[in-house]
């Protein structure tokens, strides 16, 4: 029988496990109509039957600390608080990862990449929706 008191089992989580945490906490929260990737990953989602969850997130981990910063590209809902969205963003995103992973957020960052009425919202949805 092997000896276990020498055992120091360790988990490690890959960098799209973090983005889908983020992005699905993110996604979740009033006035966060999206998040969106660079051109490459547009690209790639119209070639795909579903979006990827980790689409806008970058992520920038440090295993051995077990600390991760975040970066969002989001599309918030026009009229709404930018920053409360953003500190709603973070309490949340924080708490997910570390109650899923034990990973503390030391950085997270959210770039707008537009703001839209509901109904350019809709519009845009609809559009892509068609595009498939």
């Amino acid at each position: 029988m092997a000896d276990t008191t020498m055992l120091q089992p360790e988990v490690v989580f890959d960098d799209n496990v973090l983005a889908k945490i983020a992005s699905n906490t993110a996604q979740e929260v009033d006035g966060v109509l999206s998040l969106q990737g660079n051109l490459i990953d547009d690209i790639s989602n119209r070639f795909t039957d579903k979006d990827r969850p980790q689409t806008g997130v970058s992520i920038d981990t440090d295993d051995d600390d077990q600390t991760v910063g975040i970066e969002l590209t989001a599309v918030l809902a026009y009229g709404k608080n930018g920053q409360e969205i953003l500190n709603r963003v973070a309490e949340k995103i924080t708490k997910a990862v570390k109650s899923m992973t034990g990973y503390q957020v030391t950085k997270l960052k959210m770039v707008v990449k537009d703001m839209l009425t509901m109904e350019e919202w809709r519009q845009q949805n609809d559009k892509q929706q068609d595009d498939k």
